[in-house]
C-alpha cells in the first residue's frame, strides 16, 4: 500500500514538473525556448520583421 502511494506520488510529481517546464518554455517563444539557441544558424523573424519585396 505504501509503495503504491510512493510510486504514484513520484509519477504525479514528475508529470507536474514536466508540465510546468513545458509551459515556461512555451512562454519564451520559438527561439528563446530552443535548447540549441546559442549555436543555431537560423534566424527567428516574425512575419512583421521580414521586408516585403515589391
Amino acid at each position: 500500500m505504501i509503495v503504491n502511494l510512493i510510486i504514484g506520488g513520484l509519477i504525479f510529481g514528475y508529470a507536474s514538473w514536466s508540465f510546468i517546464k513545458f509551459i515556461k518554455k512555451s512562454k519564451q517563444g520559438k527561439c528563446a525556448g530552443c535548447s540549441s539557441r546559442n549555436s543555431c544558424s537560423s534566424t527567428c523573424h516574425s512575419i512583421s520583421d521580414v521586408p516585403i519585396k515589391k
